[in-house]
C-alpha cells in the first residue's frame, strides 16, 4: 500500500485519512508532489463495483411499483377505475402505498 491513493480529484494522504485537493498552494499538495519526483507511485483510483443484476432488478422493481402506483392514484382520483376494479395483489399494493402516503 503507497503513502498516497488517487482520487478523482487530488489525493487521499492514507496514514492521516486525509484528502488533498490538486492545488499548488497547499502545503499537503507540494509534500505529495516531492514523493512523487522522489519516483514514488500512488495507488490508483479504486474501480466503482458494477451495481449486480440483483442490485438493477430491486431498483427497477422499484421504479415499476412507484409508476402503477402512480397510475392507480390518478386513475382512482379522476374516476376512470374504483379501487375495486383493481386487481387482487395491485389492489393490496395500492392500498399499502395509500396507507404510506397518509391518504
Amino acid at each position: 500500500m503507497a503513502k498516497y491513493k488517487l482520487l478523482q480529484s487530488g489525493v487521499r494522504y492514507e496514514a492521516r485519512g486525509m484528502s488533498i485537493p490538486e492545488d499548488p498552494r497547499n502545503a499537503d499538495w507540494a509534500e505529495y508532489l516531492e514523493w512523487l519526483a522522489e519516483g514514488n507511485v500512488p495507488d490508483p483510483i479504486a474501480a466503482p463495483v458494477p451495481p449486480s443484476d440483483e442490485d438493477q432488478l430491486q431498483g427497477s422493481d422499484q421504479q415499476m411499483i412507484r409508476a402503477v402506483d402512480w397510475l392507480l392514484q390518478h386513475l382512482v382520483q379522476k374516476g376512470v377505475i374504483q379501487v375495486a376494479d383493481i386487481p387482487g395483489a395491485l389492489k393490496q399494493l395500492y392500498q399499502e402505498r395509500k396507507a404510506l402516503r397518509g391518504a
